[in-house]
């Protein structure tokens, strides 16, 4: 039986299914979804489920978690990576069904993967990279006690204003001591 982690609006399951990559395809390929991640150039050009599939699962070591409704639908997933033998990793996140925005879910996911992260595995720091241009990210991090630590610029191309550009990735972190839960 897979690992179980439940919020209020959704719940956390270990692992991937076979039946959650078509919407991880459609999400990889809409540019609305997939608009602020590094690797939009990339994924927008899939066409099959297992290139999806195969990308999904490239980084060796992840901890990936499906994000699913109370109803069982899977909405997108999360993931721990880059733990080398530290006491830190790099946390990301992906609602990859957009009816599901704004809902407070990513807050929910966030803060359960950060519990995850500082509570089980016994991580003292969680990091994680976004586009300077993704405010709603930003500000939800923020949220919960993540810090800019840094502007790396010109680091990625993005997806904005019906148009592919340049843009900065700002790197942030947590500390476990810092974590508003």
């Amino acid at each position: 039986m897979p690992e179980i982690l439940r919020g209020e609006k959704v719940y956390l399951k270990k692992g991937l299914e076979e039946a959650d990559y078509p919407l991880i395809l459609r999400g990889y390929t809409d540019l609305e979804v997939i608009n602020y991640v590094s690797f939009a150039l990339e994924t927008v050009k899939f066409k099959t489920v297992q290139e999806a599939k195969e990308f999904t699962l490239e980084v060796e070591g992840q901890i990936i978690f499906g994000i699913y409704t109370p109803e069982d639908a899977f909405i997108g997933y999360t993931t721990l990576s880059e733990f080398d033998g530290k006491d830190e990793c790099e946390f990301s996140i992906f609602i990859l069904d957009n009816n599901y925005w704004g809902k407070g879910i990513g807050l929910e996911v966030t803060r359960i993967m950060l519990a995850y992260a500082f509570d089980k595995l016994g991580m003292r720091k969680v990091v994680l990279y976004t586009s300077e241009y993704h405010e709603r990210a930003i500000g939800l991090y923020k949220k919960v006690g993540f810090q800019e630590k840094r502007m790396i610029p010109n680091d990625r191309v993005i997806f904005k204003n019906e148009g592919w550009l340049l843009s900065g990735t700002i790197l942030m972190e947590i500390k476990s001591k810092d974590f508003i839960k």
